[in-house]
């Protein structure tokens, strides 16, 4: 029997897309929600508002195919093992937790971001939004009271959360490495279309705290797994270093790992105008800006899907757009002219390089 994954997803980046073929088996595989969504426009640093974009139930695995190989990897993942069906979220191991951090803040080096910290505080949010998931099969900012193992606590870490959840295949992992590159990072496994949500929380340079939680296993019938990582609205998120962040974030830029990156996935730009006010950063105004992308021979590329907005997913400003025909090794030059700030054209370029 074949096995091939369904990729599919929602929020927080573009597309969905799945196996077919003669004589195949489809398996549901991981799926990110809709990003945490704050209001639109924002002009403090009052906590954003998440909306209600919940994605489809995933249909079942049965509990018979199980691999042993990720049994004993869900097992070695705690200290105390989560139960599903008895709404238990477990204790998540201090060495995932590492992973997690350590995963994020080799990213934020990369854009020239200062790391974060882990908040324990709010790991109990991260837990118990992670068994909600698990324990309903599907993923919800706003899950209702209805829900099996529902909390308030949940609750809230769902709603200031990135999420991602699966009934995976055996060829399938949602270690914190696979969840937050394949998932949050790159955003091609998402549903709502052309939307890098996850990854602008993961990259905003005012947040400085992070909390990761899994719950994954059986709920009695069906394998089950879910990924839980809290954003913003931590219980006490250090203060922003104003002087350390960077004029602007840019995905890919400098050389950038190819396990980081995916030649479908959209490229993305936030301006960084005032690094004291999350919220002063909506005055950005990408109407008029145009965008160049040159290879080493100084060709110009083919871009298209340009599209931009001022939602508060980390930094309240973002253009994006997609780029045929990229390449590994190869130096690419980006140019974005006429952005508007305050009413002032500024121009950015910076350039990056897809490493092996």
């Amino acid at each position: 029997m074949i096995l091939v994954p369904l990729l599919a997803g929602c929020g927080g980046g573009g597309g969905d897309a799945s196996g077919a073929g003669t004589a195949v088996t489809v398996i549901p595989a991981a799926t990110p929600t809709p990003a945490p969504t704050p209001a639109a426009t924002p002009t403090s640093d009052a906590t954003p508002a998440p909306t209600a974009m919940p994605t489809p139930t995933s249909s079942p695995t049965p509990a018979a195919s199980i691999p042993t190989a990720w049994a004993a990897g869900i097992a070695a993942s705690y200290s105390v093992q989560p139960d599903v069906a008895n709404c238990k979220a477990g204790t998540l191991g201090a060495n995932v937790r590492a992973e997690a951090l350590a995963v994020i803040n080799t990213i934020r080096a990369l854009h020239k971001l200062p790391a974060v910290t882990y908040s324990d505080a709010d790991q109990a949010e991260a837990m118990e939004s992670a068994l909600m998931m698990a324990a309903n099969g599907q993923l919800s900012h706003t899950p209702p009271t209805s829900w099996k193992c529902y909390s308030a606590s949940g609750a809230a870490g769902a709603g200031s959360s990135n999420l991602y959840g699966a009934v995976p295949s055996p060829f399938l992992s949602l270690t914190p490495t696979d969840t937050i590159f394949a998932g949050w990072m790159t955003e091609v496994r998402n549903i709502v279309a052309d939307n890098v949500g996850h990854r602008r929380w993961i990259l905003s340079p005012f947040l400085t705290s992070i909390a990761y939680g899994r719950v994954a296993g059986s709920d009695g019938v069906n394998r089950t797994d879910a990924t839980s990582l809290k954003v913003f609205g931590q219980a006490s998120a250090p203060a922003v270093d104003a002087a350390a962040l960077p004029s602007f974030v840019a995905y890919p830029q400098g050389d950038y790992p190819a396990r980081y990156f995916d030649m479908s996935a959209l490229l993305s730009f936030s301006a960084i105008i005032d690094p004291t006010r999350a919220g002063n950063n909506s005055a950005v105004d990408y109407a008029a800006a145009t965008i160049r992308v040159t290879g080493a021979d100084g060709a110009a590329m083919t871009v298209s899907g340009i599209s931009f907005d001022n939602l508060g997913y980390g930094v309240p400003n973002n253009i994006q757009w997609k780029v045929a025909g990229l390449g590994r090794n190869v130096t690419y030059s980006v140019t974005i002219d006429n952005v508007r700030v305050r009413g002032v054209a500024r121009s950015y370029g910076y350039t990056f390089r897809i490493i092996d």
